[in-house]
């Protein structure tokens, strides 16, 4: 092993403490540490291990072979508590020690099997190998310099101050990639949390129309498309019909960095075929009968924008091929147009289909499907988030008031929350908003507290009767009962159906009266006996002519 000058070595040692001083990153400061080292020594070959946070493993972290960088390499890390004590990396971390072998393959003082099996794999012999411990200013060790095949090792106290010099270097690379790494975490953590504020204040606005979600199962919607807002990623919509599909696909593009463009909405199923090849793509004047100008299609119309595409699943197969290649090219060619149109459209699709039950029975390409299934979200039917249910009502409520001038939006009553809460919602936010709506038009505009759910609608007469009450029986009854009999008989060759109208309406107001007399004429107390908002019977009691006098 030949000797170096020590002027050369001290200069070296200056110019590496510089290079040194201005790596930040952890990766370059290893590759610095150790192509210093190898210069130094004249090494071919070397690598340097940092420990891990535990401190228990020693993990490969830059290799050099033949003045080279290997990414791939046959070093593994070594855990200190399974290495052997005779290890030559483990012993000189474990008694911060220099372990210098002169002979590598004739030397039997230590374990070195598992580096034969490295430098064979390699196609390497070395003759020797040095294993030197970094320790820092805080006397801890942070890693191992391992160098093979040295011709220059006579300066023992440049390559100490060297190799206390880098330990410091890669401590402080160490802290900065951690730092690094929570600074990266922070800013998501904080981007997200800004997000949920500006989500939050618009929700307090009487116009906001994103989504309501207090519900874990559609905060976990929100988490999921959180991932994706900023990306130039398509998104498929599941869920069943009124869930509010549309909504978040409004809040995907809200909160994208597409916001400032168009969002284009587009139900797939409301257009015939032939019509909605042309407002997808557009055409050229002359195309086909009626094509007397050329017109631009949806999706060059919202370039740079989002492209929302309901109902997808009800898409001719025919479109669905020329969808397909839109998506995966991102080009255009209007119908007649010789020329493709490049486009730059995020698309989000809706579907309350079963995508692959129409993909077995031949209505939609599977091609397409795994295109657009690239990142689903399922939204959950409302009855399956239950505490989005009232703050959804609330929200309708407001809206509502606002279109009708309300100072104030009506609260819901004790009873009526608790009707909302146990209704099932086949029709599902959709239902809910028409619920809330209808509610707030028959209530006091103070509280609403009678609603109507589901198949027990009806309209303004909202008494239900029974097929089998209005037969000729009751008809007769109601003559009886009735002063004004006389005229309410039926004429049997007469117009049969303005007597069963009359009929039903004589029968009706009985109802209502007898109902006033049970209460002693107290119209919120019957209101609540016949299941009727107070406006719709007092409505009634206008329209008979009911009376207390």
């Amino acid at each position: 092993m030949r000797s170096a000058n020590h002027n050369d070595l001290s200069s070296a040692l200056l110019a590496i403490s510089q290079s040194l001083a201005d790596r930040s990153q952890l990766a370059q400061t290893l590759d610095a540490v150790l192509t210093a080292a190898r210069q130094m020594t004249f090494s071919d070959h070397g690598l340097i291990y940092v420990l891990d946070q535990t401190g228990q493993a020693l993990i490969p972290s830059i290799v050099h072979h033949n003045e080279k960088a290997l990414i791939d390499h046959p070093w593994q890390p070594l855990s200190l508590e399974l290495a052997s004590d005779t290890d030559p990396f483990n012993y000189a971390i474990r008694n911060g020690e220099v372990v210098l072998i002169n002979d590598l393959y004739q030397y039997n003082g230590y374990d070195c099997d598992a580096i034969y099996q490295i430098e064979l794999s390699l196609g390497l012999r070395s003759q020797n190998m040095l294993a030197w411990p970094l320790v820092d200013d805080d006397s801890k060790t942070i890693g191992l310099l391992a160098l093979f095949n040295l011709n220059v090792i006579d300066n023992e106290n440049a390559l100490t101050a060297f190799c206390h010099m880098a330990a410091n270097s890669i401590r402080q690379a160490v802290w900065l990639e951690q730092y690094g790494q929570m600074i990266k975490s922070l800013s998501e953590d904080n981007a997200a949390l800004t997000r949920e504020n500006n989500q939050l204040k618009k929700r307090k606005q009487s116009q906001y129309s994103g989504p309501i979600a207090e519900s874990e199962q559609m905060l976990e919607v929100l988490r999921r498309l959180d991932k994706v807002l900023a990306l130039p990623v398509d998104v498929l919509l599941r869920g069943e019909t009124g869930a509010g599909k549309e909504v978040i696909a409004k809040y995907i593009h809200e909160n994208s960095n597409r916001a400032k463009q168009a969002l284009i909405v587009q139900n797939c199923a409301a257009i015939p075929e032939q019509l909605l090849e042309s407002e997808l793509f557009g055409h050229k004047k002359g195309s086909f009968t009626g094509a007397d100008k050329d017109k631009i299609g949806l999706f060059e119309a919202a370039d740079g924008g989002t492209l929302f595409l309901d109902e997808i699943g009800d898409m001719p197969l025919l479109l669905q091929a020329k969808l397909l290649r839109v998506l995966q090219e991102r080009k255009v060619r209007p119908v007649g147009a010789s020329k493709e149109i490049e486009v730059d459209v995020r698309v989000v699709a809706a579907t309350h289909c079963n995508l692959m039950e129409k993909i077995k029975s031949g209505e939609f390409r599977a091609d397409l499907f795994y295109r657009l299934n690239v990142f689903p979200i399922t939204l959950p039917p409302l009855r399956e988030r239950c505490t989005d249910i009232l703050p959804l009502a609330e929200h309708f409520a407001q809206q509502s008031a606002k279109s009708l001038g309300l100072a104030q939006a009506p609260g819901f009553s004790a009873n009526v929350r608790q009707q909302l809460l146990e209704y099932s919602y086949p029709g599902n936010v959709r239902e809910l908003k028409n619920i809330v709506e209808r509610a707030l038009l028959l209530s006091d505009f103070e509280t609403i507290s009678q609603i109507e759910l589901g198949d027990s609608i009806e309209t303004f007469t909202n008494v239900t009767i029974e097929p089998q009450v209005v037969t000729q029986s009751a008809v007769q009854a109601v003559r009886s009962e009735s002063p004004n009999s006389e005229q309410t008989e039926i004429d049997e060759h007469g117009d049969a159906s303005v007597s069963l109208k009359e009929a039903v309406g004589e029968y009706e107001r009985t109802v209502i009266i007898d109902c006033l007399n049970a209460c002693n004429w107290h119209t919120k107390k019957a209101a609540e006996q016949l299941s009727l908002p107070l406006s719709t019977l007092n409505h009634k009691m206008k329209k008979y002519d009911i009376s207390a006098a």
